[in-house]
């Protein structure tokens, strides 16, 4: 344990290294809470999970959209250019968001403002991943950097349910949408103005509109990444359902909590030591175990059984993560940094909108167990496609 915490604590003593990570930091905590916030936000204004379900998957498609232009656009312009203007729109469209639900607003319009506001989130974590490209030379300490980035953005997204049932039960949902809000907004203004963003130049590069994408190998990064966030979008949705189905709404940003925990838990171990194998080896299997571990979800009686799933279910999501950001150093085109990083980000906020529109359907008309399968399902075959392209990747 001590030589993981030496790891990690020489990562952040590297000149320029600690305030953008706090910055991430907070910038993170607010992906984590706006998925929960703007469900629970729409489900109190229309009574639907459904709809609920459908208004966050307009946040994550157009979330998808703007992760991959704010990528392209830091690669050209630097960082804090980027991140200032969209701290402002992101903030002022979630707030949209909440005058629309408090007047009770069709859920097309509710759709419309979280789609700007998908549209604008701040994307803190591409840029902190860049950053370390240029802060880390050493390939295995860059592994641990990023793997550094995973653990953070899951510290937040385990805090941020927590602080989210919190607001709710002593506010209102829309305190804690606006709290989201304004915490990204503050950390992408924090993350421009440290030293280390500003310095920051991305490569030359010209590989056309599909950037990164233009490779078949990262193409094939992106169709895994993009199962591993459906499968989670699915769990982000069916675990508040069950939970108001046994007392509480609320209770499922604890349940969820569980999930993150695991997940930081297994960033930790995965991060701290050096493992055998090319991440195209690992990738497969992690994704099959993920699989098999969301489908085991399906078992849980109670809030506490499903609390106890939940964990180890989380121990493979942040190693998951981590390889995926580790394959687009040998798959992403050159000069391709943070928009590669976006991409992938696009993949699982892609992934997690569709998954939250399929896990409110499949809530509403079927039932908690048949989501969980199901994302447990989709997972696995992600799988699958790793493993049939693992030539392509190990290339």
């Amino acid at each position: 344990m001590r030589t993981a915490a030496a790891r990690y604590q020489a990562l952040l003593s590297l000149p320029g290294a600690r305030a953008p990570v706090i910055a991430s930091a907070l910038g993170s905590l607010a992906v984590g809470m706006a998925i929960l916030s703007i469900i629970l936000l729409a489900r109190e204004s229309t009574g639907s999970y459904g709809a609920a379900g459908r208004v966050v998957a307009a946040f994550g498609l157009a979330n998808a959209v703007g992760a991959v232009s704010q990528g392209r656009l830091m690669d050209r312009l630097g960082q804090p250019r980027v991140l200032r203007v969209v701290a402002v729109g992101h903030l002022a469209t979630l707030t949209a968001l909440v005058v629309a639900a408090d007047r009770q607003a069709p859920t097309w319009l509710l759709a419309l403002c979280a789609a700007g506001g998908g549209l604008t989130l701040p994307q803190s974590p591409a840029a902190m991943r860049s950053l370390w490209n240029s802060l880390v030379d050493d390939p295995e300490r860059r592994q641990t950097a990023y793997a550094l980035v995973t653990i953070v953005f899951e510290v937040s997204v385990m805090t941020a349910p927590v602080i989210v049932a919190g607001l709710v039960a002593l506010a209102s949902p829309a305190v804690a949408v606006l709290v989201g809000a304004a915490s990204a907004a503050v950390g992408a203004l924090a993350f421009a103005a440290t030293p280390a963003s500003r310095k920051w130049r991305g490569e030359v590069h010209d590989v056309g509109w599909l950037g990164p994408l233009v490779a078949a190998p990262m193409r094939t990064v992106f169709v895994v990444i993009s199962a591993f966030g459906i499968a989670l979008g699915v769990i982000q949705v069916a675990v508040p359902a069950f939970a108001e189905d046994h007392g509480s709404a609320a209770l499922g940003g604890l349940l969820l909590g569980a999930l993150s925990a695991g997940s930081l838990v297994g960033g930790l171990v995965y991060g701290a030591r050096t493992w055998g194998g090319s991440p195209a080896a690992r990738l497969p299997l992690l994704m099959l175990l993920l699989g098999l571990f969301l489908a085991l979800l399906a078992l849980a009686g109670r809030p506490l059984a499903l609390a106890l799933l939940l964990f180890p279910a989380g121990l493979l999501i942040a190693p998951v993560a981590t390889v995926g950001s580790t394959l687009l150093d040998t798959v992403a085109p050159p000069g391709t940094a943070t928009e590669a990083f976006a991409v992938m980000i696009m993949g699982i906020v892609a992934g997690n909108a569709a998954g939250n529109a399929l896990g409110g359907a499949l809530v509403d008309d079927a039932s908690f167990a048949v989501a969980v399968v199901a994302a447990g399902g989709v997972a696995v075959a992600g799988a699958a496609w790793a493993l049939a392209r693992r030539p392509q990747l190990s290339r």
